[in-house]
């Protein structure tokens, strides 16, 4: 009996390290499922950020072309330009004699709604009786909001 019993001794053994062997295999399984959650929720907050970041810069992109542009008759509505190659709009609205608020936009890529940026500005001197207004950045100007009363009043 002893004989049979080694016999038997040495089945279970070899079924517990299958047993062992499979249990393993299902820990890393999960382990490796989890990692991969983890991984595509990571992916997403990269894309995400990617994505703001280069709807930032296309913002304070078109701030700095719209400072570069001449604009022409400026008033109290606001008067947009677009540059159809480099993807930049920018829009200017006056607010007195000498300062201009200027209106950058950067697209989100997916996001409907474009990013907006506003620079405030003032008119250069003697640029006042020309057509053509040059203006000149307002040091601490740029602002993520638009400083106007009414929601209104920010749209182009």
């Amino acid at each position: 009996m002893s004989k049979h019993r080694q016999e038997d001794l040495k089945r279970q053994q070899g079924y517990s390290t299958i047993v062992m062997v499979m249990l393993l295999m299902l820990f890393g399984t999960l382990m490796l499922k989890g990692l991969n959650g983890q991984l595509t929720t990571q992916v997403r907050i990269y894309a995400d950020e990617r994505r703001y970041f280069r709807a930032y810069y296309q913002a304070v992109s078109s701030l700095s072309w719209g400072l570069a542009q001449p604009w022409i008759g400026l008033n109290a509505n606001w008067q947009c330009r677009r540059s159809e190659n480099i993807g930049l709009t920018s829009c200017a609205k006056q607010l007195s004699d000498s300062q201009v608020l200027l209106r950058g936009e950067g697209s989100g890529g997916a996001h409907p709604l474009p990013l907006t940026l506003f620079q405030l500005a003032e008119v250069k001197p003697g640029n006042i009786t020309s057509l053509e207004i040059k203006l000149k950045p307002l040091p601490y100007g740029r602002i993520d909001f638009c400083p106007l009363k009414t929601a209104v009043e920010c749209q182009p």
